[in-house]
């Protein structure tokens, strides 16, 4: 890593320095306040309250610390951090600054799922495949996923997705998607090796708390109903013959996803 990188990315021009600046507080003319509402006769001096959201901000100049990291790719991520720390000072702000952009840009916590895949939990605590730079749990190797972007999602492709996260099942992609079918309390998931269907029963809201009032009534709050998986088997031939219909219809037909 250059030793420069923070000053690099930090001191990159201002976003909006080229606009020009009105900062001279004119006198507002009779048209545009009142004498009667006793308020100031001038334009406020601040650019943001002129601009908006044009007024002039920092900005973060990003692209070399990416394309230093994109070229760590395939290296023990270890090594990479090692010679970052060697090269930012985590005790300056501009360093700590430079830090929370490289926790940003590579996923560190990702884990492996039981199909095989790598996913992470989101800000917002949503659950999704990883994609761009991370750290594989197992070879500890800087590793990237390009983001298989669609082109379009409709009706069906949301009404499909909500139906799997009601079972705790990521479904970022329509790929995701069509691996699943529901059918009641029971999904459908294709594997390489066939297909399996996981049994669910319904978990109702269970009893958190009771509060008492001061009129002296009781009132209880209750969590969320959830569905709780309790068995999961690869399904037989005739279960599949039986399941044909269900099976080899696209969940997304009509949802004009690629």
């Amino acid at each position: 890593m250059r030793k420069d990188m923070a000053k690099v990315v930090t001191e990159a021009p201002r976003r909006g320095h080229g606009n020009s600046s009105n900062k001279w507080g004119r006198r507002l003319a009779r048209d545009e306040y009142r004498l009667d509402d006793h308020g100031g006769s001038r334009a406020p001096i601040s650019r943001r309250r002129q601009y908006g959201w044009d007024a002039k901000e920092f900005s973060d100049l990003l692209g070399p610390l990416r394309r230093y990291l994109r070229k760590q790719v395939g290296r023990p991520w270890d090594k990479v951090w090692s010679e970052i720390t060697q090269t930012l000072d985590s005790r300056t702000l501009t360093g700590q600054h430079i830090f929370d952009h490289i926790r940003s840009e590579v996923e560190q916590d990702g884990w492996i799922a039981a199909d095989g895949r790598l996913y992470h939990k989101r800000r917002w605590g949503t659950i999704q495949l990883v994609t761009g730079l991370y750290v594989h749990p197992v070879t500890r190797l800087l590793c990237f996923e390009l983001e298989h972007r669609s082109a379009f999602r409709g009706t069906s492709f949301w009404h499909a997705q909500t139906a799997l996260r009601a079972f705790g099942l990521p479904s970022s992609t329509a790929q995701d998607i069509r691996r699943f079918r529901v059918d009641g309390l029971r999904v459908w998931e294709r594997r390489d090796s066939g297909w399996f269907i996981h049994t669910y029963r319904h978990v109702p809201a269970p009893l958190v708390r009771v509060l008492a009032r001061t009129d002296g009534r009781e009132v209880p709050i209750y969590g969320l109903a959830y569905y709780e998986r309790v068995t999961t088997r690869q399904a037989g031939k005739k279960e599949i013959r039986e399941a044909r219909a269900l099976l080899q219809r696209d969940p997304l037909s009509g949802a004009g996803v690629e």
